[in-house]
């Protein structure tokens, strides 16, 4: 049997290489060669009818990373095992909505921070299982060689995703600008320090001001301020707040962030509002309003994945060459500098609870994000899946798309990561209320205080209605995510 599962892989990865080009004989690994064998026992047991189609939906711009370069891993796929695939495209929002509507999907992804409310609901499978049953090291193992999978891949103890994308959040500066003699001896005279990279959110908030040129066209500060996602860019602020960690809530799930960090982490994102576009508060105007500009040189700093690095590194981007990225800002507690980078968007694989055919969703997951399968859907130019194995980092092709210095910032800084969003079931309602006080408060209607303390009290309301005991026991396996708190026991 091991002879025939040696030739099988041997011929797959023959006709892979034929078909993408691979300067090696040998292209898909063991992961992807133990997902075909396992794909062909299913067939030979008659748990693949006729005319099985595996059924995949993902997001446009995650497109070309589940299919590769022209359809390529599509066909190598199809060429491997004999299943077609159908490819369907869904919103740019959270995948609750979609999962409920479609019972005919296989596999599709979801957002890092959506998985407690999709396991509360029962709309994905434990994963966990099906590790067992066809002989695969589960991804949260350090072993199987993902980036920070206990983070993207887990609730509770379950594993129910499958790490697909990196989304680690990443702040791009303009290094020409901080180069500019004229601009430095500018800021030093206003400010009597350096101009540099900032260390801290204080020092950040200082640049953004100065370079922020309105009458230009040109912004200081590019992040998203409109009412959806203003938690992401909240919380790299507020997790920076605390040694080793700024905690969401206490042992009893008491909000801590009505509190003086969580004050001064508000003002610390409200205060790039004054330097931001006129339109930032606008509904809608997420990073597909700010990136754009950014990436048309039209501003400073903005904040969001690795994936915009493939986009300033294009040939005729024109910030190539200009712009750089640099590890997240923190804040000095007790003389020590913290700092948070966080999880923000994330799009991993989950399999529906009502899909026709799991256990080919799963083994097309597994295929997929082989060690080297999963190379050639990270580095596609027009994919946004970001390096999700620590591998990712140092390949080639990938160090070309992204740009090697990018990729060495945002790799040190994996450490000191923490994960997205809160991690219990209500996330959604969670960050909902959060985001909206935010909003408020930056479009001038309550201060930093009135949104913390209101956004404590519609957490008290949400952890209540979800059941404190519960909650509480969601909550501490949650923290053992948090850097320094990670598990090690499997």
């Amino acid at each position: 049997m091991q002879g025939g599962l040696n030739a099988l892989g041997g011929r797959c990865a023959l006709a892979l290489c034929a078909l993408l080009g691979a300067p090696s004989p040998v292209w898909a690994g063991a992961q992807a060669e133990r997902a075909v064998a396992a794909v062909a026992q299913l067939r030979v047991a008659g748990d693949i009818p006729a005319g099985t189609t595996l059924t995949l939906t993902v997001k446009q711009g995650n497109l070309a990373s589940f299919v590769g370069a022209n359809g390529a891993l599509k066909a190598a796929w199809v060429a491997q095992t004999g299943v077609p695939v159908d490819v369907k495209v869904m919103p740019q929002l959270d995948s609750q909505a979609f999962i409920r509507a479609d019972p005919d999907v296989d596999l599709t992804i979801a957002r890092t921070h959506e998985y407690a409310d999709l396991v509360d609901a029962g709309l994905i499978e434990d994963l966990t299982p099906w590790f067992s049953r066809f002989g695969f090291t589960r991804v949260d193992d350090p072993a199987a060689g993902f980036m920070l999978a206990p983070q993207q891949t887990r609730f509770g103890d379950a594993v129910v995703a499958i790490p697909a994308d990196g989304d680690v959040a990443v702040l791009y500066l303009r290094a020409d600008l901080l180069d500019d003699p004229v601009h430095r001896q500018r800021f030093a005279a206003r400010f009597g320090r350096p101009l540099a990279v900032p260390e801290t959110w204080a020092e950040y908030t200082d640049l953004v001001t100065y370079f922020h040129r309105p009458a230009d066209g040109f912004y200081g500060a590019l992040e998203p301020r409109e009412p959806l996602t203003g938690w992401m860019y909240w919380m790299l602020r507020y997790a920076s707040r605390g040694r080793p960690n700024q905690w969401l809530f206490d042992d009893a799930m008491r909000p801590l962030i009505d509190s003086p960090a969580g004050i001064a982490a508000t003002r610390d994102y409200l205060a790039t509002v004054a330097a931001s576009p006129p339109d930032i508060l606008a509904a809608g105007n997420d990073y597909s309003y700010t990136l754009p500009l950014f990436l048309q040189g039209k501003g400073f700093a903005t904040i969001i994945t690795l994936a915009a690095a493939k986009l300033i590194n294009q040939p005729h981007s024109p910030v190539r060459g200009k712009a750089i990225a640099v590890p997240m800002p923190g804040n000095r507690i007790g003389g020590t500098l913290v700092r948070r980078g966080a999880l923000i968007y994330g799009n991993n694989l989950v399999v529906p609870r009502r899909a026709p055919n799991k256990a080919l969703a799963f083994l097309f997951a597994m295929w997929l994000t082989d060690p080297d399968n999963s190379r050639h859907s990270v580095g596609v130019r027009g994919g946004f899946a970001d390096p999700y194995r620590l591998t990712h980092f140092d390949d080639p092709r990938i160090r070309e798309v992204y740009s090697p210095a990018m990729l060495d910032v945002v790799r040190e800084g994996l450490p000191e990561t923490v994960p997205a969003g809160i991690g219990v079931p209500g996330d959604a309602a969670y960050l909902a209320a959060l985001s909206t006080q935010l909003w408020q408060a930056a479009a001038g209607k309550i201060s930093a205080a009135q949104a913390m303390r209101r956004t404590a009290q519609a957490w008290e309301t949400i952890t209540e209605s979800h059941g404190r005991e519960s909650q509480i026991a969601h909550w501490r396996r949650h923290r053992r995510l948090y850097p320094g708190a990670m598990e090690t026991a499997r």
